[in-house]
Parts: C-alpha cells; sequence; structure tokens
C-alpha cells in the first residue's frame, strides 16, 4: 500500500460519517482486512461506524460471470464439473477474497462452491512491504511510537492470516482439526448444537472448495433482525469459550459474517 493511499484509508476510516465502502474495496485487499480489524474495535472508533464497517464482511466486488467459468476451468481439479447436475454461474455471496456459488451433485448433495479470486496474493504482498517500509521508517523517526504498540507485529498477524485464507486447503484442515478436538470432549462437554458442513476434498483444492449448502441465516442477519435469543448468545459463548478455554484450539476468524444459526439454536 503507497504512502498516500494509507494516509486516505485511514482518514477514510477515522472521519465522522459513513466510509466509502466501494473506495476501501478499490485500494486492496490489505485495505479490507485492516477494515475488517477496525470494525471490531469500538474502542477506537464510534459503535455507529463500526457497524457500518462490518458490512465488509458480506459486502465484496464480484468478479465477471465469464471469469468465474474460467477460473473453474484454470483452477479447479480434474473433472471439477463433471461431478456437479448443476452449476449456478452467477454467484450469490462475496467476500473480501473469494465469492460462493450454488450447486448439485449428482448424487442430489445440495452444496456451494467457493472461489478464491485470481489476483490478490501478488498485490497483496506487494502492499504489504510497502506498508512495513513506511511503519519502519515512521518507527525509527519516533522511537516513542513502540510503547503505543507493535503495529509491525500486526501487519504480520494480518499478512499471515490472509495469505493461509488464500490458500482453502488451509480451511478443510482447520474444520478437521476443530471437529477431532470436540470428539475428544464429547463425553466430558458434549456440544450437540454444534454442526460442520459436510466436505468434498476430492473436488476442492488451493483455490476451490465444495462443502454442503447450509441453508441457515448469518449470526449477522439474525442480530440485524434482533430476533437471536440470550439462549442463543449463552450457547455460542458456551461453544467458543469451551474451544479458547478449555480445549485451547479455537476459530481465529470467529465474526458474525461467518457463523449461522438456524431458528433450533444449531450453530454452524
Amino acid at each position: 500500500m503507497r504512502l498516500l493511499t494509507f494516509v486516505r484509508f485511514i482518514r477514510m476510516i477515522t472521519k465522522d460519517g459513513p466510509a466509502d465502502l466501494d473506495k476501501i474495496q478499490d485500494m486492496g485487499l490489505l485495505a479490507v482486512k485492516l477494515t475488517q480489524i477496525f470494525a471490531l474495535r469500538p474502542d477506537l472508533l464510534s459503535e455507529e461506524k463500526c457497524r457500518q464497517l462490518q458490512s465488509l464482511y458480506q459486502r465484496a466486488n464480484s468478479i465477471p460471470k465469464e471469469d468465474s467459468m474460467k477460473l473453474i476451468a484454470d483452477r479447479a481439479p480434474s473433472g471439477f464439473l463433471d461431478a456437479f447436475e448443476s452449476f449456478e454461474e452467477e454467484p450469490f455471496a462475496a467476500a473480501s477474497i473469494g465469492q460462493v456459488h450454488r450447486g448439485v451433485l449428482k448424487d442430489g448433495s445440495e452444496v456451494v462452491v467457493k472461489i478464491i479470486k485470481s489476483d490478490f496474493e501478488k498485490s497483496f504482498r506487494k502492499d504489504v512491504a510497502r506498508m512495513r517500509r513506511w511503519l519502519r521508517i515512521g518507527l525509527f523517526l519516533n522511537p516513542r511510537l513502540r510503547k503505543v504498540g507493535n503495529p509491525v507485529g500486526l501487519l504480520q498477524h494480518v499478512e499471515d492470516y490472509t495469505l493461509r485464507e488464500l490458500d482453502l486447503r488451509n480451511e478443510i484442515q482447520g474444520a478437521e482439526l476443530l471437529q477431532a478436538k470436540a470428539k475428544e470432549v464429547e463425553h466430558q462437554f458434549p456440544m450437540p448444537l454444534l454442526k460442520f458442513p459436510k466436505v468434498w476434498p476430492e473436488l476442492s483444492n488451493r483455490h476451490i472448495l465444495v462443502m454442503e449448502h447450509i441453508k441457515a441465516p448469518t449470526l449477522e442477519s439474525r442480530l440485524a433482525n434482533k430476533d437471536l435469543s440470550w439462549e442463543d448468545l449463552l450457547q455460542l459463548f458456551r461453544i467458543h469459550g469451551a474451544y479458547m478455554f478449555g480445549i485451547g484450539t479455537f476459530h481465529g476468524d470467529l465474526h458474525p459474517g461467518n457463523a449461522m444459526v438456524d431458528s433450533d439454536g444449531m450453530f454452524t
């Protein structure tokens, strides 16, 4: 990220009134990831601004329809589309690094297909390198900033987890690990209201992930509609708390946009 772009970004985030989310997305993946961090910091920004920025967890620019099929042709496992009875070329959801399509496998299973957009990793690494250079210059010129925090360390953290996100095999491995940990403690701490979607590893790879289509609203939409009960919230804290404080292995990117809860209180 160039210095002038970073200055514009900070001004947009900290100014009064809503931020221009389209302009933030145009600044690149690093700007989107930093915005998502700010969205969870009501100690730094107003609650109203945080709520507005949180929409960036669900909203993202979609690549053209023809590019979606080109990505599948270039990056999907051999014979990928042969496994499908139907595949919707138009994405129904998008996120900062990819977009999601509906499909039906030939065995009748309803699935969603997550596709990583093609042009992120190289530009993201370049933006991180530029920002790291500017941060180090700033810390050299004003060493007292080191007492405020560790911006270089934070940037390294953002780089590490974003690069992991760009390889969808890590998502499969993470889900398998969380399921295994839950099974290890199911007698001492059962979690009957936690569900993991089925994954098809043979149809997935670094760039594409095929998983079960869970038809449930996100936690974000339930909160927006004000129809999430206190019991549901307590169950969420119970489940996440068990992983974090009891097991010691937990979901590192749990936010309202990537957790779902149905009318029966089942979390996915």
